[in-house]
């Protein structure tokens, strides 16, 4: 079942959509939303699947929504649904699985629910192939060092390669990303390679990534990927030359 939340200032928008959603038996509505926070807290703390949002909403608006949003581990997929065309390339800027203008039609609203099942399945396959991914390596698992030290502001930590969500290279410094937040990282990112255990993968030049992160793997141009990670704004690059391994590990093929 996919559960639903709509969020629009408006009621009798609000019902419309709800009439219109009640003929798929596959969605569940568990709420609504009359403006932008508390659409937000509810996304924090009912964690559905889909948001149905409105763009001109008080206080917080629909965009300013989806870009908090996305700062969660588990962020939801979001459709807006608004009278205005002029938000189109922001709203898929923000990685909206659809945009929809009112007054919505039957037919592209069921476009739109094919393509959240579409899309809801291709994670699923991805989630379970990380899982068995994860599985093989832990039974197979030879760790060359356990932590590395790192330095921030001139103090250093010990971190677990455990806890760390990816790294780069950037004007010839080395960056780990953490749970905790950013750090350098006093060699290179070649370095940090050759002694970060195997479930660690070299994606780019400037990248690489813990796959045990990894919650969506998105085609890109020219056969390449873009990869997101929980709590990460950004997704990160596949290159041309790194995708044959990548695929491999990933069991895309």
């Amino acid at each position: 079942m996919i559960t639903v939340l709509i969020a629009d200032d408006e009621t009798p928008a609000r019902e419309e959509l709800k009439y219109l959603l009640e003929k798929f038996s596959d969605l569940k509505l568990i709420g609504e939303a009359s403006d932008g926070m508390m659409a937000l807290d509810f996304c924090t703390t009912k964690n559905p699947d889909v948001v149905m949002l409105d763009i001109q909403m008080p206080g917080l608006n629909g965009l300013e929504v989806a870009r908090n949003l996305l700062s969660l581990d588990h962020p939801p997929y979001i459709i807006f649904v608004t009278a205005y065309d002029s938000y189109a390339v922001d709203a898929f800027e923000l990685h909206a699985v659809d945009y929809l203008l009112k007054p919505l039609e039957d037919s592209r609203l069921s476009q739109t629910i094919d393509r959240v099942r579409k899309v809801i399945e291709s994670q699923k396959q991805v989630q379970d192939t990380l899982i068995k991914i994860k599985n093989m390596l832990q039974s197979n698992y030879q760790q060359q060092d356990s932590y590395v030290t790192v330095s921030s502001q001139e103090r250093y930590y010990p971190i677990h390669f455990d806890r760390i969500k990816y790294a780069y290279a950037e004007d010839k410094e080395t960056y780990i990303i953490t749970d905790k937040g950013k750090f350098a990282y006093k060699n290179t990112l070649t370095h940090l390679e050759e002694i970060a255990p195997i479930y660690f993968c070299r994606i780019h030049r400037s990248y690489m990534v813990n796959i045990h992160y990894i919650t969506l793997i998105d085609s890109w141009f020219n056969s390449t990927y873009r990869i997101t990670l929980p709590g990460v704004s950004e997704t990160l690059p596949v290159s041309r030359s790194h995708v044959k391994k990548f695929k491999e590990l990933m069991k895309l093929d």
